[in-house]
Formats: C-alpha cells, sequence, structure tokens
C-alpha cells in the first residue's frame, strides 16, 4: 500500500484512534503492507504491529505529561493551604517547592523508549472488537488504541517513580519521612498523589505550562536545608507496578 493509500484510510479512522496523527502513522502503515497481500493474516498481524508502536509512544508522552502535571497541581494546592493558614512549617514549604522544581525539570525529559512489539491482546482485539471494519482498517485501530492505553498507562508509573526517586535524592528520604503535609505524612501524601496520576481519566491532557517565577511563586521558595538521608520505605514501592512490555514478547 502507498502512502497516499494508507494516509487516506487512516484520514476515515480519525474518530475511532484518539490522539492519532496520520501523518506519524502513514508511512508505519504502508511499510507494513509493502509486499503483503492485504486479506493475508501476515498483513493483518503487521498493521497491528505497526501502529502499535507509535501508539504505545503518543500514549507515553501523554501519561508523562499527565503524571508531572498531577505532582505541580499537587504540590502547588498544598502549598496554598499551607499558605492559607499561616503556619510557618519551613519543611513542608521545602519539600512542595522541591517537588514543583523536580516535576518541572522531569517534564521537559521524554518518556521510556517506545517498545518493539505489540501486545496479543491487540491482535484478539483487531479480529473481534471491530467487526464493521475490514481486517486491516480494524488491526490498525486495535493496534493504536492498545498501544496507546499501555503507554499511557507505563508512563503514569515511570514518571512518579523518577519524581519520587529525584526528590528524594534532592533532599533526602529522611528529610521526607519527617515532614508533614495538609497535618499528615508526607510519604501518604505521596501515595495519594501517585494513586491519583496513576487512576486520571485517560483523556489527552493539554500541554504542561511548567512554572514560572512570580509574586505568589517568590512566596513559596524554600528556606535554607541540609538533611543526612536515610533510608526509608517509598511510596512508590506500594503501588502495583504494570506488566513490562518487553516482557511479553
Amino acid at each position: 500500500m502507498d502512502q497516499i493509500r494508507a494516509w487516506t484510510m487512516l484520514f476515515h479512522l480519525q474518530s475511532r484512534m484518539p490522539g492519532m496523527s496520520v501523518d506519524r502513522l502513514a508511512a508505519p502503515i504502508s511499510q507494513a503492507l509493502t509486499g503483503r497481500m492485504p486479506t493475508s493474516p501476515a498483513a493483518e498481524r503487521a498493521v497491528v504491529d505497526a501502529a502499535w508502536k507509535p501508539g504505545y509512544r503518543s500514549g507515553a508522552e501523554a501519561g508523562h505529561r499527565r503524571a508531572v502535571e498531577g505532582f505541580q497541581n499537587a504540590a502547588f494546592d498544598a502549598m496554598s493551604r499551607l499558605t492559607r493558614t499561616g503556619i510557618d512549617d519551613p519543611d513542608a514549604r521545602n519539600l512542595l517547592w522541591a517537588v514543583a522544581e523536580t516535576t518541572t525539570v522531569i517534564g521537559r525529559t521524554s518518556p521510556p523508549n517506545t517498545p518493539g512489539r505489540a501486545r496479543e491482546s491487540a491482535h484478539a482485539a483487531a479480529r473481534t472488537d471491530y467487526p464493521d471494519l475490514s481486517p486491516i482498517a480494524a488491526g490498525v485501530v486495535a493496534g493504536w488504541n492498545h498501544g496507546q492505553r499501555q503507554g499511557r498507562q507505563d508512563a503514569r508509573h515511570s514518571t512518579s517513580q523518577a519524581v519520587y526517586a529525584a526528590l528524594a535524592k534532592k533532599i533526602g528520604e529522611h528529610q521526607i519521612s519527617r515532614t508533614q503535609i495538609d497535618g499528615r505524612p508526607a510519604v501518604d501524601w505521596f501515595v495519594d498523589v501517585i494513586g491519583g496520576v496513576l487512576k486520571a481519566p485517560p483523556e489527552e491532557p493539554t500541554l504542561p505550562s511548567f512554572p514560572v517565577a512570580s509574586a505568589v511563586a517568590a512566596a513559596f521558595r524554600p528556606f535554607p536545608v541540609s538533611h543526612t538521608a536515610a533510608p526509608t520505605v517509598s511510596p512508590v514501592a506500594s503501588v502495583p507496578q504494570p506488566a513490562s512490555p518487553w516482557r511479553s514478547r
């Protein structure tokens, strides 16, 4: 299939593939069908794999942004509550500002690389979930949607882990364990934030607007602090981990 025909097919499938970019998929789909009969099982499997990989990447990018936004919003909401109470709590202020700074840095990085192979669930869905579509079109839709869903969830986990690991390195787990946020241990606050990130609705988020210097933000800047880190149990350890895409090969 040439790219013009692939582009036309993808254009008509856009409404069934949230977040899909025709330009991103036209070449992989065209290449997957080169030299294969469109009605053959090999062609059907090839287009599932071809759509799953960029679908996973798209989902990973969205999940990465959503996780970053979740941590940033939670940190600034907690800092606002701290300011409204009028309580001078430098430990909480330092920790929350460190969360905001850490997620800003991580938000400018990329999510993990796209795995190289589709999951069997996508192939099964292509055969059963889209009876109104041709086998090739069904494979494209199933591959993209399943890949995007897996990438989004994997990135939420990996980004949450990266945020906590970077924060523990920045200020020390001992400091995290001795700090209270909203009147409870900071570790419990982290567990709730991570849980919210993992359970967030699947809608595509808007591009994040990273915190910038302002009069309000300046009021949240941390006090100098120096602590010696001591090992504790991190909240990410209690979060169920997704099955790695690589292990499904």
